[in-house]
């Protein structure tokens, strides 16, 4: 929710990250309380999900078909796919020129501390780009022949209906999984 919508808040949770994972009080209610009130606030602005709203969706057209890929395995819950569909999105972003280079190391930077896998290798072959891409084509966000993604323009910002062509991102995934 810090990325979509507070940077103040992104850096909270990015200074207290340990404190937070570790369940340490104050710091993990503040963090809890704080994430309810941007969903709340943009809820409340956007109940039917017809603008605004859909900014909560940053990471999930990844996220989505990444876990269909998977066959919605434990190999990779829901709230790991969401990270690595936001880490996916940030370095969309970023090398779209949408999202400048310190914003984005700071996002990374940040996930990386949490000590999850978010190598995309570590799930994926280059095998998988075709059923992840089927499955990014189908999603509920889409009205055309074209990916509709919600991106990173800076830590608090997010730009809505970015569409890209299945090729673009194809070619995307496909670097991912060279590394």
């Amino acid at each position: 929710h810090s990325l979509i919508a507070d940077k103040k808040f992104f850096l909270f949770l990015n200074k207290n990250a340990i404190k937070i994972l570790n369940l340490k009080s104050p710091f993990i209610e503040k963090s809890i309380h704080q994430s309810c009130l941007i969903k709340k606030r943009i809820i409340e602005i956007d109940e039917k999900e017809k603008n605004l709203r859909k900014i909560l969706n940053l990471g999930h057209t990844f996220a989505h078909a990444y876990e269909a890929t998977l066959s919605y395995s434990k190999k990779l819950n829901h709230g790991e796919a969401v990270i690595l569909g936001i880490v996916s999105s940030a370095k969309f972003s970023f090398k779209n020129n949408i999202l400048n280079k310190k914003d984005y190391k700071q996002i990374i930077n940040h996930i990386n501390n949490l000590k999850i896998p978010v190598n995309l290798n570590f799930y994926f072959k280059k095998k998988d780009i075709n059923l992840i891409i089927k499955y990014m084509k189908s999603d509920k966000k889409n009205y055309s022949s074209k990916i509709n993604l919600i991106l990173i323009k800076k830590i608090g910002k997010v730009i809505l209906d970015q569409k890209y062509s299945p090729l673009k991102i194809k070619k995307f995934l496909i670097n991912e999984l060279i590394y």
